[in-house]
């Protein structure tokens, strides 16, 4: 069973032989400071030559991290590619603590944000022509990079009464697949606040969804950076489901730290961080060292209480935001749209009533002060929307409502513009 992975990796993936220069590089990475070794095979700058001496950085609780000295040196260099070593030993406590899982060694490589992980897994999975299972609606770069690698994209519906994927459509795709066709490889799935629709898949179905897999012998990926920002009880992971390796989890810093530092980690079978890892390689060779550094100091200042004490605040944070819009849109928009009250994450997904496609009127609201993303962007098909994406993370809570008017306003004032040119004036 540990070898699971290999029979799903791509022909690039399989064609990529390790770095002569990075194996040696991150072997030399991987020795203790002090190890006795004259180093003559890293072509590294010469730390003496960087202009920057010390680090302080200051967080919101009055302390303060220094980064000065070897630290500071080791932090402006290069490093590992899969990662800093005091970063990962936290992950694994994290995944331990939070979300534990049966079955079959894991390895966890450090990402350039979730995002770049992503990629990383597709390419190393993804052959030309291959099927990948993805809901609809869906986030838009997971679509165009699945469909980059010549991909065939296929959507399977959310569940409509309690959202997030829906078991009895992936049971029902797989089932009616044609026997002339290859199976899919992929599902990719978002599990808590799903970015639109904001639903968290409901765990009774997340161990059928597993069940499904397994059943039909396909790979998870778990792209999940809204898992800490979860309004309701905590959810078990698929992740935690996991008793054959067959899930490959994201995770991200950029909504509990900062997007800033563009920092992820992707946690899979072993072999295919092997592959991925050969891949970053030869590409960014490693993830932010300096943001890794910072994001290290952190964690060790605050501990594993500390960081969890920090997410159950913004949680906190972006759950007033959630209120202040689901408030506002009670008040003003209730006869011109409808939506689900978002579980977790940073987004309300409306339906328009009277309006079939949302970006008939993007414009317009732009003109009257107000932004949106069109439901168009988050299908696979290209067809026209009804639904709009509502981000309630960036304005202030005491703005939202004006933003929501603006919007209603916008709505109402196309409404009247289309019946004018209908029927008249």
């Amino acid at each position: 069973m540990k070898d699971l992975i290999l029979k799903f990796l791509s022909r690039t993936a399989l064609s990529r032989d390790p770095s002569p220069i990075r194996v040696i590089s991150n072997y030399l990475l991987s020795l203790p400071p002090d190890k006795d070794i004259l180093s003559l095979a890293a072509g590294s700058p010469a730390p003496v030559t960087f202009p920057i001496e010390s680090m302080s950085v200051n967080l919101k609780s009055g302390e303060n991290l220094k980064i000065e000295g070897a630290a500071m040196a080791a932090a402006l260099q290069y490093n590992r590619t899969i990662g800093q070593v005091g970063i990962l030993d936290f992950w694994s406590k994290i995944i331990e603590e939070m979300q534990p899982y049966p079955g079959p060694e894991r390895q966890t490589i450090v990402t350039t944000g979730a995002e770049f992980g992503s990629y990383l897994a597709l390419n190393a999975l993804i052959d030309d022509g291959d099927s990948v299972l993805i809901a609809n609606p869906v986030y838009p770069p997971m679509l165009l990079k699945s469909r980059a690698m010549s991909a065939n994209v296929v959507s399977v519906l959310e569940d409509p009464v309690v959202g997030g994927l829906c078991p009895r459509n992936l049971r029902a795709t797989l089932e009616s697949w044609p026997d002339a066709k290859r199976k899919p490889k992929v599902l990719i799935v978002c599990p808590t606040g799903s970015n639109p629709s904001g639903a968290n898949i409901p765990e009774k179905h997340r161990q059928e969804i597993y069940d499904i897999v397994c059943e039909h012998d396909l790979l998870i990926i778990e792209d999940d950076p809204y898992y800490f920002i979860n309004y309701g009880k905590p959810l078990k992971t698929f992740l935690h489901y996991d008793s054959e390796g067959r899930v490959i989890r994201l995770d991200s810093l950029s909504k509990v730290l900062c997007p800033g530092f563009r920092l992820g980690f992707c946690t899979a079978p072993p072999k295919l961080v092997t592959y991925m890892e050969r891949h970053y390689s030869v590409s960014l060779l490693n993830s932010c060292n300096l943001s890794q550094t910072v994001a290290g100091a952190y964690f060790e200042k605050v501990g594993i209480a500390g960081f969890k004490e920090h997410t159950q605040e913004i949680t906190q944070y972006y759950k007033s935001q959630r209120d202040a819009i689901i408030s506002a849109l009670d008040l003003h928009m209730a006869d011109l749209a409808t939506w689900i009250v978002p579980e977790a994450g940073m987004f309300v997904w409306l339906k328009l009533k009277d309006i079939e496609d949302a970006s008939s009127f993007a414009e317009l609201a732009m003109d009257n002060g107000v932004a949106f993303v069109p439901g168009s962007a988050f299908v696979t098909e290209d067809v026209k929307s009804p639904y709009l994406r509502l981000a309630f993370s960036l304005v202030p809570e005491k703005q939202l409502e004006e933003a929501v008017m603006r919007l209603a306003s916008s709505i109402r004032e196309s409404t009247n513009v289309a019946s004018i040119a209908r029927y008249g004036a």
